[in-house]
């Protein structure tokens, strides 16, 4: 496979930018799996108990190219769709992201009326391309043609660069009740993980200004009056023989965490009790309002450096000297750094900081959610992602981008349906579809705008979990009161007649 761009294989291996589960994280009856969308969730949840089987959600899309339905289902996820896809011959600056997550078994139990706890795991890969220039990208990873535009410059104002982070993560969550005080209802939770990391690569382009040539004879193009640096980094697995299974490797360590809090507004609090001590009725919805605040993917993971895969290069190709990309092209990530060395004149090794340990930072986002209950089944949910990881001067870091989402949704507890509006900094505006039946839950972020037209993002999820709803106990408590009060009326009426009965002796 040619290139650094093999790295994109990663993303068309794993069968893959807006939120993980669009639509279906909107509801209330997500049991275990509402613990990865804020740690609060399952504090007083419908559900008594609650074990995820198998969750998947896939996701690729870009700032250019556009997916149609009919590609999604077929060939979107192979490298040469996806690389033409995310670029294809377009000059400019060009960005895209593939994730692809995992919830693996997890369980979560509810412990009395206010605590929840639950053990998780989560496999994740997350590819982020950040400003590659189209044009460069298709004549490194596409063999010779005859090109109109060319000679083509590149003076790129930004860092060109290209990060891949997989992982796993084991969770343990906490969450309870923290106020209840008539229509005031507050909640809060956190998720400690432990982080497994498979593996990293980086590469980051900074400076860049070169000039694309033709050499007709050799059937080639050239790079020339080109300037930049040019840096590395691997950790990890090898990514380019990676395969879906390596991300249960676990190269590297570190610790993580999830902190969230959720308000309700309650205003017939009185609806949803029953009995003399105004117990809860904990298999409804009580809220008229809620509102969650998340502070997600807190948390690095520590990978020791390959160095004879990793390192920086001044680049300097000046006067008539040139760079043949075919050349270049036919390099596998592990021989990059080989490559350079044997190019001095292109390439000079930069004294920057390469030490042996680097830290991942995790895609720290700020999850915000507003619920509004229209009635008993209907509700709109309207969330924001806010993106806080920090990628600039750390091009080994991924990050999800910012967004926000709508979701007008019918949910019982047997079904649901949920539809989600998004607009996000890449893809910009999508709208998709979620359903759940049962124990099953499939959907897609962008299906509906794959329908009508054509969207810039391709996403699916799916999952099978399975948990045991709390019941309504007040059915069963007014039954028995009402068996209770008939009880007490008949022995009423009989004393009431021996009553009669006495005194009509006493009359006689």
């Amino acid at each position: 496979m040619k290139t650094w761009m093999a790295a994109l294989a990663v993303a068309a291996a794993l069968p893959a930018a807006a939120q993980d589960f669009p639509g279906y994280r909107a509801g209330n009856y997500t049991g275990v799996n509402g613990v990865f969308f804020n740690p609060a969730n399952i504090a007083d949840s419908r559900y008594r108990f609650d074990v995820n089987l198998f969750s998947l959600n896939t996701y690729v899309g870009n700032d250019k190219a556009s997916f149609k339905l009919k590609d999604v289902f077929k060939n979107s996820f192979e490298f040469d769709t996806l690389k033409n896809q995310m670029f294809g011959p377009n000059a400019g600056a060009s960005s895209g992201m593939a994730n692809f997550t995992v919830h693996g078994p997890s369980v979560m139990v509810s412990i009395g009326e206010k605590t929840g706890i639950a053990f998780t795991t989560r496999v994740r890969a997350v590819t982020n391309i950040r400003d590659m220039d189209g044009k460069l990208v298709d004549k490194l990873t596409s063999d010779f043609e005859n090109d109109p535009s060319l000679p083509y410059t590149i003076q790129s104002q930004e860092n060109m660069q290209l990060a891949v982070h997989g992982w796993t993560e084991f969770g343990v969550s906490f969450a309870r009740t923290l106020l209840q005080k008539e229509e005031h209802f507050l909640k809060g939770g956190f998720t400690a993980k432990y982080l497994a990391g498979a593996a990293n690569m980086y590469l980051n382009i900074g400076n860049f200004n070169g000039t694309l040539v033709e050499n007709n004879i050799a059937d080639d193009v050239e790079l020339m009056n080109t300037t930049g640096r040019i840096g590395m980094g691997f950790g990890g697995v090898n990514i380019s023989d990676f395969d879906p299974e390596d991300l249960l490797e676990m190269k590297s360590t570190g610790f993580g965490g999830d902190i969230g809090f959720v308000y309700e507004w309650r205003p017939d609090a009185e609806k949803h009790t029953y009995g003399d001590k105004q117990l809860s009725r904990r298999d409804r919805n009580k809220y008229k309002l809620k509102v969650g605040v998340a502070l997600l993917d807190i948390g690095k993971i520590n990978y020791e450096r390959d160095v004879q895969r990793s390192g920086d290069y001044d680049i300097n190709i000046t006067g008539p000297e040139r760079l043949s990309l075919s050349e270049l092209g036919d390099q596998e990530l592990d021989e990059f750094k080989q490559y350079f060395n044997s190019r001095p004149q292109f390439f000079t090794p930069a004294a920057t900081n390469n030490d042996a340990e680097y830290d991942v930072a995790l895609p720290t986002s700020l999850q915000l959610d507003v619920d509004y209950s229209l009635s008993d089944k209907f509700y709109v949910h309207g969330g924001a992602q806010l993106s806080l990881a920090k990628t600039n001067n750390k091009p080994y870091n991924t990050a999800y981008y910012s967004g926000f989402t709508l979701t007008p949704r019918y949910e019982g507890r047997a079904f649901g349906a949920y539809l989600p509006l998004n607009y996000n900094a890449l893809t910009e505006f999508n709208a998709g579809l979620s359903l759940r039946f049962g124990p099953l839950f499939v959907g897609s972020g962008s299906v509906l705008s794959a329908l009508m037209g054509e969207s810039k993002q391709a996403d699916f999820h799916v999952g099978l979990r399975f948990g045991g709803l709390h019941k309504n106990k007040a059915k069963k408590y007014n039954k028995a009161k009402s068996k209770e009060e008939k009880k007490k009326e008949e022995k009423k009426s009989i004393e009431e007649k021996k009553e009669e009965g006495a005194a009509s002796s006493i009359e006689g």
